[in-house]
């Protein structure tokens, strides 16, 4: 049996079980002791029809009673109801609907693939007759090609030969067209069925708006196949593909469990967080964040501490989208949202099952840890933990990094959990983190206004909840579980501290119970196998004799040893290295500011007006030295911004006014205009004639009420001058004054008279 790889719901979002009001079917959850004959009599029983076991769970039935509602707000109630006082039922659950939401959002135009902004100027040694093989810059990503700054290394997998060969990839979604002719050869129908209409093919539904593409185009960041003229080449094209999710993580795989990858979300605008995600907060998946091509976090990205790591997504409009398969056998360069991280995550974890199929579903979550790098990405609240590891769970993969942890992958050490504290054996109880749950329920009026953050012993802060604007809810939280990250490799012993915010309602809310859930070893994970040193031989006599250095190396030295105590002394550098004039170098964790770091590992310097940049040309700095401005598009250090930009100064960036905007202060405030149009509030519209309005929906100019000599917008109200014949009153036109009122006149300074109603 292959290893089967099931990528969460990397696409659809199910909305959180507490944020909602619940609508209950007329299906049920039950589990019964006694197998199925013993199942079957107290369905009968009770009116219920079993519907047969719940996938692979054992003593798990799928009741269905047909003289219940099959929607309503309430709970059923009846004779029925009283099956769960039978001694043989263990527990049992009236099923609510859940509201599934695909996790992409309406894209923009897409830039045009030909674009010469984006020709492919590295060669790379690979090449492939897919029609899209040339644009494809998540892949050919590397220092030496424009505005591409941190490579995921996947062409350096398949130079090592992993291709995904032998590894199942199953995309749980809105169905995968089979047929296309990049899907075709690794579709695995095997693996493949249809949840909805409970049948094996998975077939998506077809309309006139294509709205079903998504497993699709999922499917094809994963497998598409190479070398054959059409479309796209997937990361792990050899791997087999299929749309449905059954194993589970005891039983997937031969007991090494299945590996679950999820999408964190994209309600990144509405301000949503993904710690209201059951699945982002089980610590059997990998929650999957997005970034831009630029390295910028994209603006429906939703934060949380349970994510793992990041891949390559969309972003802003001049940001370049991911390219994959679509609906009708045809291509697409427009696949967005955390849902196309997901996959390409996926797919790089199947490169790693070929290369390790022992690899259990704890150590691909180790490998990613240890090998995933901040690269290129910007955010202003990066840190460190105690372990080393950067956290904010935007991280790029580098799975190839480090061949030594994926092609011998030694096992993740046995996992711990306790949430009672330490125990007395030594060797059973949590040392070193991985996963850190609060379980927590407390009650508020207003769910939304809660924030909740969790800091470790070494001073790690984790936010678990963030203020959700939209979250109206009354139900608080009951059992809910939070997840970090990150805490992994720091040490679990000491005081933890649960910080909960109410605002900005501060409205009465009460802390029932909580508690801490720890999740990891007892023996550092991380050390060094002990490798054994040549046997000693005498020198000749006419060789200088030094003695050996066997102290400690620093912390910056590989597991290749070292000559002395000091980064300089280093035989290979754990993370990067300064190459110095006179030819030494010297290894550490982070180049400097001012220098940039290739594939190399080489620290290298920026050119010099860039403060922090991913190349040493002067277009490619992603900050500046003191004094100067980083110009957005362009990538260059200004002295000040040029027309049609200003200076956001929060992160010093020279930053594009709004359409027709000549001069501005801000994205929404204009001060100047562009010929043809004129100041309206800020905003520069086109110019319109005196009894007319422009209409921003329609871009057109509108006539405003026959009241209004000059109007904003549309109707009697929205009048700025009256015509004539028409008395202002209260911000309406009128031709007489109403019942209360009376007739002002008063002489403007030009020496006309101005008539309204005054009360």
């Amino acid at each position: 049996q292959l290893p089967t790889l099931p990528c969460g719901n990397q696409s659809l979002g199910f909305a959180s079980p507490p944020c909602e009001a619940r609508i209950y079917t007329n299906h049920w959850a039950v589990r019964i002791a006694g197998g199925p004959d013993v199942a079957d009599r107290i369905a009968a029983k009770y009116g219920y029809r079993n519907m047969g076991q719940i996938g692979d769970l054992k003593d798990h039935y799928h009741f269905f009673h047909s003289r219940t509602i099959k929607r309503s707000t309430l709970s059923s109630r009846g004779r029925h109801s009283f099956i769960s006082m039978e001694p043989k039922v263990e527990w049992i659950e009236q099923q609510v609907v859940k509201r599934r939401i695909k996790r992409d959002y309406k894209p923009v135009p897409p830039h045009s693939l030909t674009s010469p902004a984006y020709s492919n100027q590295a060669q790379n040694n690979i090449f492939y007759n897919d029609a899209k093989w040339s644009s494809m810059w998540y892949i050919h990503c590397n220092g030496d090609v424009h505005n591409c700054q941190s490579d995921m290394n996947i062409m350096g997998a398949w130079k090592r030969g992993f291709t995904g060969k032998g590894v199942v990839v199953t995309i749980l979604d809105d169905g995968i067209e089979r047929n296309h002719p990049d899907l075709s050869y690794n579709y695995d129908p095997q693996a493949s069925y249809d949840v909805n209409s409970n049948d094996p093919d998975p077939m998506p539904r077809y309309d006139a708006t294509n709205e079903n593409k998504h497993g699709t185009r999922c499917a094809g960041e994963v497998a598409a196949a190479a070398n054959n003229s059409h479309c796209i080449v997937g990361i792990a094209y050899n791997a087999k593909i299929g749309g449905e999710c059954s194993n589970v993580i005891a039983l997937g795989r031969k007991g090494r469990g299945s590996i679950f990858v999820w999408a964190s979300g994209n309600g990144g605008r509405s301000r949503d967080h993904c710690s209201c995600d059951g699945y982002t907060n089980s610590i059997y998946t990998i929650s999957i964040s997005s970034t831009a091509e630029s390295g910028r976090k994209p603006w429906y990205l939703e934060e949380c501490s349970s994510t793992l790591t990041t891949t390559y997504s969309s972003g802003e409009n001049y940001d370049r989208k991911i390219i994959t398969t679509d609906l009708r056998h045809r291509c697409t360069d427009s696949h967005t949202g955390t849902s196309a991280s997901a996959p390409m995550a996926a797919a790089i974890i199947a490169l790693a099952l070929e290369a390790n199929s022992d690899l259990t579903w704890r150590d691909v979550q180790h490998i990613i840890v240890k090998t995933s790098r901040a690269g290129h990405l910007s955010a202003p609240d990066w840190k460190t933990n105690a372990a080393g590891y950067n956290v904010f769970g935007c991280q790029l993969p580098q799975m190839f990094r480090r061949p030594f942890d994926v092609c011998v992958g030694r096992p993740a050490v046995f996992q711990l959990r306790y949430a009672t504290g330490c125990a007395d054996n030594p060797n059973q109880h949590v040392i070193y983190l991985e996963h850190v749950v609060v379980r927590i329920t407390i009650t508020h009026p207003r769910r939304g206004d809660l924030s909740i953050n969790l800091t470790s012993p070494s001073g790690t802060k984790s936010q678990l909840l963030a203020n959700r604007l939209f979250d109206h809810s009354m139900e608080g939280f009951k059992n809910w579980e939070f997840m970090t990250t990150h805490c992994w490799g720091e040490k679990a012993a000491g005081d933890w501290v649960l910080e909960i915010y109410d605002s900005p309602s501060q409205l009465r809310s009460k802390l029932k119970e909580w508690s801490l859930v720890l999740y990891g070893t007892s023996v550092n994970p991380y050390s060094s196998p002990h490798i054994e040193k040549p046997r000693f031989v005498l020198p000749s006599p006419d060789e200088e004799i030094t003695e050996e250095y066997n102290g400690p190396c620093d912390s910056e030295c590989s597991d290749n040893g070292c000559e002395g105590p000091g980064p300089y002394q280093c035989i290979n550098c754990l993370h990067y290295f300064l190459k110095f004039k006179n030819n030494t170098r010297m290894c550490v964790p982070e180049c400097p500011s001012g220098f940039f770091r290739d594939d190399r590992k080489r620290c290298k310097k920026c050119s010099s007006l860039c403060e922090t940049c991913v190349g040493s040309r002067s277009d490619q700095c992603t900050s500046c030295r003191p004094g100067f401005h980083l110009n957005e598009g362009t990538n260059t250090c200004v002295a000040s911004c040029a027309d049609t930009f200003y200076l956001d100064n929060a992160s010093n960036i020279c930053r594009r006014c709004q359409e027709n905007c000549k001069k501005c202060t801000a994205a929404n405030i204009c001060t100047e205009c562009k010929p043809g149009t004129s100041l309206q509030a800020n905003k520069c519209q086109m110019t319109c004639d005196a009894g007319s309005y422009y209409n921003g929906h329609r871009r057109t100019c509108e006539l405003c009420h026959r009241a209004c000599a000059t109007c904003a917008g549309t109707g009697i109200e929205a009048c700025t001058k009256c015509a004539d014949g028409y008395l202002l009153e209260d911000w309406r036109c009128v031709s007489t004054c109403s019942s209360g009122y009376y007739l002002f006149e008063q002489s403007s300074d030009n020496g006309q008279m101005q008539r309204s109603c005054k009360k």
